[in-house]
């Protein structure tokens, strides 16, 4: 596949959080990511992945900015089997988590709640 330019190539979202190192470890524990960098004693910044081109970063809240959390922010990731990562996950005793549901849209996928409350939607086309 050929590739203009000014393509862009991957996401990684840089999401503020209040304990790095408490988050890192759910997602690690829960959700099966793998850290891949962290930063500083405690923590305060960290980059986690999941398979080739999934990648979150977490940063301590007001650490590049004296911005507070966000009221609300969520995450779509695509996955190849909602109905597989559904199980893992409840199989690793995610709370705060929904039923795979198809929706009118298109899409099959569920919801969790991460500890410090931000919405993670993992879902397919149908």
């Amino acid at each position: 596949m050929n590739h203009h330019p000014t393509d862009f190539s991957h996401l990684a979202p840089v999401i503020a959080v209040p304990d790095v190192s408490e988050t890192i470890a759910w997602y690690r524990d829960k959700l099966g990511f793998d850290i891949t960098f962290t930063w500083n004693d405690p923590v305060d910044y960290a980059v986690l992945k999941r398979g080739e081109r999934i990648s979150l970063h977490f940063s301590r809240a007001g650490h590049f900015s004296k911005d507070k959390l966000p009221d609300s922010t969520s995450v779509y990731f695509f996955v190849h089997d909602v109905d597989a990562v559904h199980t893992e996950f409840v199989d690793k005793g995610v709370e705060n988590i929904t039923t795979p549901k198809d929706w009118e849209y298109g899409m099959r996928d569920f919801d969790v709640v991460d500890i410090n409350g931000y919405r993670l939607s993992f879902g397919r086309g149908k």
